[in-house]
């Protein structure tokens, strides 16, 4: 028996009570004891709805930023210089410096050959007349043709035209046979209204006086008269029905002919949006394909700058500028890799590398906070470049060693909006919802009973979301709760 049953059979014991008692103090007592037992059973239920309802924790959506964290790990080298890099992949014949020697911008650091410039040269070329050619075609939008639908339009245009036209003349003609027929009618009363003296139909006299002869045929001229009167109504009215059945079957046939334009426009219509929407589609894929041909295209671009550089030189990789050799990774007889060494330019500072993904780089490049650790050691680094998804960071102080640091790059989207924690919102087939705490009046009192309120997550974080829908900021959200929850339960929130 459930606590609601239990309740509802006390309160028609209590109604007995009071029917059946004839002796007001017994019923007094009577009532009394109820009132013991109802106390007693309320404490039951509230007792065991407090041991079976959740425990939530609730929260407030805040206006906030989403953050996002990431973690990279990097070459620690001394100094603010630059990495010393070169085109990779040509043959190493001589090195001409080690890892300390200070050098002078312009000297010589090593001799590449000659052979496989010229060769990475040519085939650079190649590659970047074939990739411009593909990137041009891939950026060259295709557009869909619109001159079916335009040419299904102006039919329409035409067909809703000529209706009108038809309708407008029709209006006309029947108008003007109205008129006739008003006309003739008018006509028709006149000649009514002016009947002269009958003769006398069934009077015979052998010679007719003048005035008798004058009588019969002024009756007669106006017998003719209204017989023509009435002649010319007739025909008035068969020129309107006339007109009438005219104007309803042409524009009974105008309208069907609009009718079948506008069908063969919308068909023209849905085929042309169709195209269009297929080739915005295919346009999408095709200029994605172009971005990264032209990072390419760029990438080559330097590749052969710089080797046009080492050409002019001889092959001779000569230092950027002054400064102390502080890492050399070229080997003679061996192919050059991207990173020849490090150029340290005796600044209280050190050079951060470390590989980053596109979208790594994209949310550095956004603006962000980057802090770098090595060991017990902690600091900031400022970015100073991304190149061929290599990402470079100057790092302040001199307490730093050379080796390997991690980085932690913290970046936020700069859009504001409510902000929740990610525990709060939850999901279904239906979409994204979150549990807001309403209290309502029971009969075991005042409960607080669970509303599902569905958002829409706009940006996620670490541990945190940004939503959008029906909350003002004021609302009371369950973020956290000691069992399964649904829509409807009462739950109690932790203090």
């Amino acid at each position: 028996m459930t606590n609601l049953e239990i309740i509802h059979k006390l309160k028609r014991r209590l109604h007995a009570i009071s029917e059946n008692s004839t002796n007001p103090s017994r019923a007094g007592i009577d009532f009394l004891r109820f009132l013991g037992v109802m106390l007693i059973l309320t404490l039951l239920v509230r007792g065991t709805a407090a041991a079976t309802t959740p425990v939530v924790t609730v929260t407030n959506p805040y206006q906030g930023t989403v953050s996002q964290n990431f973690i990279l790990s990097g070459e620690l080298s001394p100094g603010a210089g630059t990495p010393l890099t070169l085109p990779e992949g040509l043959l190493i014949e001589q090195v001409l410096v080690q890892p300390g020697d200070s050098v002078t911008q312009g000297q010589t650091l090593a001799v590449l050959s000659v052979d496989d410039i010229d060769t990475a040269i040519d085939q650079l070329q190649a590659s970047l007349e074939q990739h411009q050619v593909q990137a041009d075609q891939l950026t060259n939008a295709d557009v869909a043709d619109s001159f079916a639908w335009q040419q299904a339009q102006q039919q329409l245009d035409r067909a809703y035209s000529n209706y009108q036209q038809i309708v407008t003349e029709n209006a006309q003609a029947i108008a003007s046979a109205q008129e006739a027929l008003d006309s003739a009618r008018k006509a028709l009363s006149e000649v009514e209204g002016r009947e002269p003296q009958r003769p006398f139909e069934d009077s015979y006299w052998e010679m007719a006086t003048p005035e008798q002869t004058e009588t019969e045929q002024k009756y007669s001229d106006w017998r003719n008269e209204l017989s023509n009167a009435q002649a010319a109504v007739q025909q008035a009215q068969n020129d309107l029905e006339s007109a009438q059945q005219t104007a309803e079957s042409e524009q009974e046939n105008a309208l069907a002919a609009a009718q079948s334009a506008e069908d063969s426009r919308n068909s023209a219509q849905h085929s042309y949006e169709k195209e269009a929407a297929d080739l915005a589609e295919s346009n999408r894929s095709d200029l994605a394909s172009a971005e990264v041909l032209l990072t390419q295209i760029r990438q080559e671009k330097q590749k052969l700058a710089d080797l046009t550089v080492l050409k002019d030189a001889s092959g001779n990789f000569s230092a950027p500028a002054d400064g102390i050799i502080t890492e050399i990774s070229l080997v003679p007889g061996e192919t050059s890799s991207a990173v020849a060494g490090l150029l340290a330019a005796g600044e209280q500072s050190y050079t951060l590398i470390t590989p980053v993904t596109s979208t790594q780089s994209t949310l550095i490049q956004s603006g962000c906070t980057i802090s770098v650790k090595q060991g017990q050691t902690t600091g900031s680094a400022a970015l100073e470049s991304i190149e061929s998804d290599m990402a470079q960071f100057t790092v302040s102080g001199s307490q730093w060693k050379v080796g390997t640091a991690t980085i932690t790059v913290t970046a936020t989207s700069g859009e504001s909006g409510l902000c929740l924690p990610a525990t709060a919102v939850n999901s279904d087939n239906t979409g994204d919802f979150v549990y807001l705490v309403e209290t309502k009046n029971t009969v075991l009192g005042a409960q607080n009973v669970l509303i599902r309120l569905p958002v829409t997550i706009d940006e996620r974080g670490d541990g945190v979301v940004r939503v959008s829908g029906a909350l003002d900021g004021k609302e009371q959200i369950v973020s956290a709760s000691s069992k399964p929850l649904s829509a409807g339960a009462q739950v109690r929130i932790d203090a």
